[in-house]
């Protein structure tokens, strides 16, 4: 039952992601109007602190970044297999599937704004923000999994799409990504935690027989 709900988000989240991509390789479509508009509400709040902030959340959100995290988890012992491996597996699947993969091939520039930091590359779908929902939502599911504190369950699910959220705030405010950029990444990393689940359930239960 498990396995069907995880399949049926991620075939969920796949046909979102390829349907909001399909607009936003419309030229001048309705994904244009609507990233503008909601940049418009954003650049009202640019000041210095706000900007130095965003940066901040930008340079701590990069894939290696989360790198130190999982080497802990890799070196103990008691959490290396089961909660270390799919969490380095997942990163490493997010990290590749975003800005090796569908950047390069969908090709989608980055918004031509008012850009607070220097930044290459392609826009679409948000790199920060597929490696965000990655690593927090896989690191969510481990806890709910392993955690025997109902209260450190909560406190760290809340903290966890906080986090993806400010993470695709920031790119937005700092000119460097659009809304639909931001959501893009959003759907592809929820794509690649439903397939890194089902593939360590597997791993599981071949290994329970």
């Amino acid at each position: 039952m498990k396995n069907k709900t995880t399949i049926f988000i991620m075939l969920a989240a796949l046909l979102l992601f390829i349907i909001l991509t399909a607009l936003v390789l419309i030229e001048h479509g309705p994904t244009h109007a609507f990233n503008h508009a909601i940049y418009a509400q954003i650049a009202t709040l640019i000041n210095p602190t706000l900007t130095t902030i965003a940066t901040w959340i930008g340079n701590l959100t990069h894939w290696y970044s989360y790198t130190p995290i999982i080497l802990i988890l890799l070196i103990i012992p008691t959490t290396r297999t089961k909660i270390g491996l799919p969490i380095a597996a997942t990163l490493a699947a997010s990290a590749i599937t975003g800005p090796l993969i569908l950047k390069n091939i969908l090709a989608i520039e980055r918004p031509n704004i008012n850009q607070l930091i220097d930044i290459g590359g392609f826009g679409y779908p948000s790199g920060h923000s597929i490696n965000a929902a990655a690593f927090f939502g896989i690191c969510t599911v481990m806890m709910l999994r392993y955690a025997a504190n109902k209260s450190l369950k909560v406190c760290f699910t809340a903290f966890a799409l906080v986090s993806i959220l400010l993470v695709g705030l920031s790119r937005i405010y700092l000119g460097v990504h659009t809304v639909t950029d931001v959501i893009g990444g959003y759907l592809a990393g929820c794509v690649v935690i439903c397939a890194a689940i089902l593939i360590e359930d597997h791993i599981r239960e071949r290994k329970a027989r």
